[in-house]
């Protein structure tokens, strides 16, 4: 394995990766891990975007929202 070694990380990046770190359960260290693994696999393997992409997908309770519903709501909230 290889180190890498980062300077100059404004504090608000530093914050918001020790923020999803805790809501992960895994420390600094391998959230920045993870982060940097799928960041680098989403750029360079468009079939690993789609299975992302579909995973996401079927996470999502009750389907996708017919455009209806959608109209429907942002009228609503737009008064």
């Amino acid at each position: 394995m290889a180190t890498l070694t980062l300077y100059d990380l404004p504090e608000e990046v530093v914050s918001r990766l020790e923020q999803r770190a805790r809501a992960h359960g895994r420390s600094l260290n391998s959230e920045v891990v993870d982060c940097l693994s799928r960041q680098s696999a989403a750029n360079t393997d468009p079939e690993n975007w789609l299975h992302q992409v579909e995973a996401l997908r079927a996470e999502l309770k009750g389907g996708p929202i017919p455009v209806d519903e959608l109209v429907a709501a942002t009228e609503r909230d737009s008064h």
